[in-house]
């Protein structure tokens, strides 16, 4: 275990965000066999295009989400695995929502190809929920091996931060809350993480949720 970061495999546990010295908190899940051949298609067909959504906690995510697909997601949304990961997307919207107290999430959906945010950084927002649904997960640094001083800097090589035996990353599946610079207080700088590097042989299916405002 890290100092910084709390991971288990119960949902409960992402509460540990909370706590003062935890920079992340993961629950590591087991896939939906169902919701996984839906994600397996998805990505094997490049067939799901980059969506933004705000969305409230028990509202029908899956109407939700076929009205902005329109007549592109009519392959989709009549796949046998399209209602299990519309109700794991709705399980983590209602999570987020209940364990910040939010009336309403920014939902984003985005099949990469490539690092969407390759260097190693923090977000400017107060906290962000990441799920890779497939492909491989975010990295992330323990804070025993950050140099927040060299956070940003475009000048300098991608591994400037770490060497590789220090990187960690984010299985497949399980739900991570990342604190940003913007956490309540101020006073912690946030977890630093990156994309991992792929290529279009290794597609990535990403959830992120932020706070509305």
């Amino acid at each position: 275990m890290h100092e910084h970061a709390h991971i288990g495999r119960d949902l409960g546990e992402l509460a540990a965000v909370y706590e003062p010295h935890i920079h992340l908190a993961v629950a590591r899940r087991n896939q939906d066999p169902t919701a996984v051949a839906f994600v397996t298609e998805v990505l094997q067909r490049r067939c799901l295009p980059a969506l933004e959504l705000v969305v409230s906690p028990g509202e029908p995510l899956a109407a939700s989400l076929s009205c902005a697909l329109g007549r592109m997601g009519h392959a989709l949304t009549t796949h046998p695995g399209y209602q299990a990961w519309c109700e794991d997307l709705q399980l983590q919207v209602d999570l987020f929502s209940s364990l910040f107290e939010l009336d309403a999430v920014g939902m984003r959906l985005a099949t990469l190809d490539g690092p969407m945010c390759p260097r190693f950084h923090v977000d400017h927002v107060p906290c962000r929920l990441i799920t890779t649904y497939g492909g491989r997960g975010t990295e992330w640094l323990p804070e025993e091996h950050v140099d927040r001083s060299r956070l940003g800097c475009t000048d300098l090589p991608l591994r400037a931060l770490a060497h590789d035996e220090s990187i960690c990353s984010i299985e497949p599946w399980a739900i991570a809350l990342f604190r940003g610079e913007g956490w309540l207080g101020g006073r912690v700088g946030g977890i630093v993480h990156r994309s991992p590097h792929i290529g279009q042989e290794t597609p990535r299916l990403l959830l992120t949720l932020d706070f509305v405002h």
